[in-house]
C-alpha cells in the first residue's frame, strides 16, 4: 500500500513539472490544482493564486 501511494506521488510530480513547463507556470501551483482535480491551465493557475493571497477578512458588500 505504501508503494501505491509512492508511485501516485511520482504521476502527480511529473505531470506537474510537465503542465508547468508546458503551459508556464510554477511546479507547485501546476501540482496544487493537479492535487484539487483542476486542469492546470494557466487561467486556473492565476485564480488559485489570487485565491491564495486574498485576505481572510474580506467583506462583501
Amino acid at each position: 500500500m505504501n508503494n501505491d501511494n509512492h508511485t501516485n506521488d511520482q504521476i502527480i510530480e511529473i505531470a506537474a513539472r510537465v503542465a508547468a513547463k508546458r503551459r508556464g507556470m510554477s511546479v507547485a501551483i501546476a501540482k496544487e490544482l493537479l492535487l484539487l482535480g483542476t486542469e492546470p491551465t494557466r487561467g486556473n493557475a492565476i485564480l488559485f493564486s489570487r485565491q491564495r493571497t486574498l485576505p481572510c477578512n474580506v467583506e462583501t458588500a
